[in-house]
């Protein structure tokens, strides 16, 4: 067989089941045999589109997305999917073709050449490889693979030159690797579980590492009566109705002062970045002792000083904790009372104000296990904040890279990933106009998806910076028209609501629809003098 064939092959091995990507010249190989094997490949209209689905593929499945691309353009196409799975820790193989052999590097001007495509794109992965034969691939691959599964994920790339993509090779057989030691020690633990024996007013922050810990986190809550915060990436992970929820409030003074007077402030998969804040801009401070639990010991000490630091999976070391904890009996530290006192202490902004009605609507409407996708779009920005949500894992917020685009390929790719459950992507009609030709992808699936966009004549949230600038607006005010009539183009279903009332009735109507639709919602704000 030839080697690209057999390098897809190999893929099976790891789990994989579906691809993504666009079929080019360069790319025959890879995609020779695919209907042999036991992997969907799903075609998008753009590589950034792939890379997209791909990453709400990842993130719904807990499995990494694969890309299949082509060298040269194919790549650079999805630079910002891969720069996005990079910031948010989500598990990405790009596997491309690069150019022959005896061309690498050489500046002659074939198709598609890049200079140095594995060096270019090795900013935004690791490892990002040249691999010109077999075996380099079984063990290249393999060291991701070890790396999605105990290490920080992050995208990887594979380039074969499309000439050893091309040649007669026997069967690839997997590279075992020795599982790598623990990163804490037993020592670790017990220091940690001594700084929480001893809390008078512990507090758990959840960031998006800790999603695959979610039982073992609230058991850990529960034991030592502490309130659980989430960031952006862990919403979900504690039920909103669970009295230790201080729900994703890391921006308000509530949850920033009581974690100021905390003594013991465990903080799990968590940044600190600052998109996590970035809703009221007030950074977080630390005034007690902090247990950072991250599989990146880079996180230990930025941007607090670990008093303890345990490097490990969330699962494995909370699991640890609680057994070195496992004779107390349920601590009293007023716990719910310090969560409720969070979740009240909010201050909304006008405009997320405005936003209520219709997200009351939509909170309403949405049946509760819905894997809901946000684009970078002001209603979603305020729905982050303000719809409840109780499911680990289903709320997709991208928000650490910001880019524009992302919701609708990637409510695409969780789609596939759970076929059973409905998905609702909310994007802008500005920012929808960078990936929409995703549409198409959707429709071609022919199963549920739901598309919300809010349309306030264009880049509402850059509309506003300007005014809070007292800059005069440029280039804010752009249109596409008629986004029913676009939609309904790429075969979906669309209608515009214009009151909140009518945007529950045909949220309802969508989660029915075996098929995509998009509800074009009209903002309280929009712009007068703008026709639709």
């Amino acid at each position: 067989m030839k080697f690209g064939q057999a390098a897809v092959k190999l893929l099976e091995h790891y789990g994989v089941d579906t691809v993504f990507g666009i079929p080019g010249v360069h790319t025959i190989e890879l995609y020779r045999g695919l209907d042999e094997t036991g992997i969907s490949s799903i075609p998008a209209r753009h590589e950034q589109g792939s890379g997209f689905m791909a990453d709400g593929y990842a993130r719904v499945s807990g499995k990494p997305g694969v890309c299949l691309l082509i060298s040269g353009p194919g790549v650079l196409n999805a630079l910002t999917p891969m720069a996005q799975a990079w910031h948010d820790s989500v598990p990405m193989l790009v596997l491309a073709s690069t150019t022959e052999t005896a061309l690498l590097g050489r500046n002659r001007g074939p198709l598609h050449d890049i200079p140095d495509q594995a060096g270019l794109v090795g900013k935004l992965t690791s490892p990002s490889v040249t691999v010109t034969d077999p075996e380099q691939y079984a063990q290249v691959l393999a060291e991701i693979w070890q790396g999605f599964r105990t290490g920080r994920p992050r995208p990887a790339h594979i380039a074969i030159p499309i000439d050893i993509l091309a040649k007669e090779v026997g069967t690839i057989a997997p590279v075992l690797l020795p599982a790598p030691a623990p990163g804490w020690t037993p020592a670790q633990i017990r220091e940690a579980a001594g700084l929480l024996r001893t809390a008078s007013r512990p507090v758990i922050l959840a960031g998006g590492g800790a999603l695959l810990a979610a039982d073992q986190l609230i058991r850990l809550a529960e034991r030592f009566d502490a309130p659980v915060v989430a960031t952006t990436n862990a919403k979900g992970i504690i039920p909103e109705g669970h009295p230790l929820s201080a729900s994703n409030t890391l921006p308000f003074t509530g949850t920033q002062a009581e974690l100021r007077e905390a003594d013991v402030v465990v903080a799990i998969g968590t940044e600190f970045s600052e998109t996590e804040t970035i809703y009221t801009g007030s950074p977080v401070r630390i005034g007690g002792r902090i247990i950072r639990i991250d599989v990146d010991p880079a996180q230990l000490d930025a941007p607090f000083t670990a008093t303890v630091g345990l490097v490990g999976r969330a699962e494995t070391v909370v699991a640890a904790l609680l057994d070195a904890t496992a004779d107390l009996p349920p601590a009293a530290h007023d716990g719910a009372a310090r969560a409720a006192a969070m979740r009240s202490a909010i201050q909304w902004t006008e405009a997320s104000r405005a936003h209520m009605p219709w997200l009351d609507a939509l909170a309403a409407a949405t049946p509760q296990d819905t894997i809901t996708v946000l684009d970078s779009t002001q209603l979603a920005y305020t729905a982050q904040q303000y719809v409840p949500h109780s499911t680990p894992g289903t709320w997709i917020a991208s928000y650490g890279l910001g880019t524009l685009g992302a919701a609708i390929p990637m409510a695409v790719g969780a789609r596939i990933a759970a076929p059973d459950k409905h998905v609702l992507a909310i994007a802008g009609d500005g920012g929808s106009l960078f990936t929409l030709t995703e549409l198409a992808s959707a429709v071609d699936r022919r199963s549920q998806l739901t598309v919300v966009l809010w349309d306030n004549a264009g880049y509402g949230e850059i509309r506003d910076s300007f005014d809070r600038a007292h800059a005069t607006r440029v280039d804010t005010e752009v249109t596409a028209v008629d986004h029913v009539r676009i939609a309904e183009g790429f075969g979906a279903r669309s209608s515009r609501v214009e009151d909140p009332e009518a945007f529950g009735r045909a949220l309802k109507e969508s989660y029915e629809h075996d098929g995509v639709s998009v509800i074009v919602a009209t903002a309280p704000d929009m712009p007068a003098g703008v026709r639709r």
